[in-house]
């Protein structure tokens, strides 16, 4: 996250500096300036940071219609009147759900450098926040970046982005990680074929995405079913936090999508029997808290299997019949109750 530029107070201070072997002549960027009295300003420090192919939209309609039509590189949006819209717009490039590229080069121009704002496109998956007044400096310095170091990506169910997190942090061995995703940027400024943007390159990334996607989930998942296991021996005859147990309703929703049509017989078997559990738990007002063990039972069991575990098979296995046993006995259980 970078705020480089506030301390520039014209675009024409500084002159171009791009790092030698850097041709941005052939970048394709979308601009997106809705304040005309800004929109040259920004226009000539793209310009003269050494874009050449900058197409300027002055609309969040015009701006949609960009992404979805045409095939760029780079897109830069101020945001100073509309920022909840370049928020959504944001969301729904790095989500799938506009345009033919999730991984668009996205930087941000803010005008509101407040924590609050910041956070509001770090959180939707921008590349780059640059607060005004913007300078031909900022920009090539940034640019550099982007070719050079362009932060690798991660992917949740809510949020596919630049990874953020704390280089330094205690690292679950089960996460994922980050990953490399096309950088046409890069590739344009520099040549590397690696980095080009093309089909092969973005179905690879958007494979990646729904597995990370996945094991996130679950790993999630058996977070909280961990959480709610301590909760009710800690806390016998309480009501389960209702905030948590939704959460895992939503998460299993989420894993059953995921799923369907899987080819892995054995992935379906145990999303099915982790759905069930999952019923039986929050049909219960006070469930055991063998119930949520028996579910973390099966997030781990997922995991394996989504990494290749070897201990994968045995782990289903075990989770799938413990899970009909226990199943049949709660189900012969509420039979004896209504006949009594």
């Amino acid at each position: 996250m970078s705020q480089s530029g506030a301390q520039s107070a014209s675009p024409f201070a500084e002159a171009s500096n791009n790092a030698p072997g850097y041709n941005l002549a052939d970048v394709e960027v979308v601009l997106f300036s809705p304040v005309q009295n800004t929109r040259r300003v920004i226009r000539d420090a793209v310009h003269g940071a050494g874009f050449r192919r900058v197409n300027v939209v002055n609309s969040l309609d015009k701006l949609r219609r960009a992404v979805r039509e045409t095939e760029f590189d780079m897109l830069v949006l101020e945001a100073k009147e509309h920022i909840e819209g370049v928020c959504e717009h944001i969301r729904d490039i790095r989500h799938g759900r506009l345009g033919k590229n999730p991984y668009l080069v996205i930087t941000v121009i803010t005008w509101k450098p407040d924590d609050t704002t910041i956070r509001k496109f770090v959180d939707v998956g921008a590349d780059d926040i640059i607060t005004m007044p913007i300078s031909i400096g900022a920009v090539t310095h940034r640019v550099d970046h982007i070719v050079e170091n362009r932060q690798k990506f991660i992917a949740t169910s809510r949020y596919v982005g630049p990874d953020r997190r704390d280089p330094g942090r205690k690292q679950d061995p089960s996460d994922p990680g980050g990953f490399e995703v096309p950088n046409g940027v890069r590739f344009k400024a520099t040549g590397d074929d690696s980095a080009k943007v093309d089909y092969e390159k973005i179905e690879r990334a958007n494979r990646i995405v729904r597995e990370h996607r996945l094991r996130r989930s679950t790993l999630r998942f058996d977070h909280f079913a961990a959480k709610l296991e301590r909760f009710i021996k800690q806390k016998p005859g309480e009501s389960l936090p209702r905030k948590e147990l939704a959460e895992m309703n939503e998460l299993v929703g989420y894993i059953v999508r995921e799923t369907e049509g899987d080819p892995r017989s054995e992935i379906l078997e145990l999303v099915g029997s982790l759905q069930k559990i999952m019923n039986e738990a929050a049909m219960d007002g006070h469930p055991e808290a063998n119930l949520f063990a028996l579910l973390r039972v099966h997030g781990e069991a997922l995991l394996a299997l989504l990494r290749g575990g070897e201990e994968a098979a045995e782990l289903v296995v075990r989770a799938v019949f413990t899970a009909a046993k226990v199943i049949d006995k709660r189900s012969s259980k509420r039979k004896e109750a209504e006949a009594d």
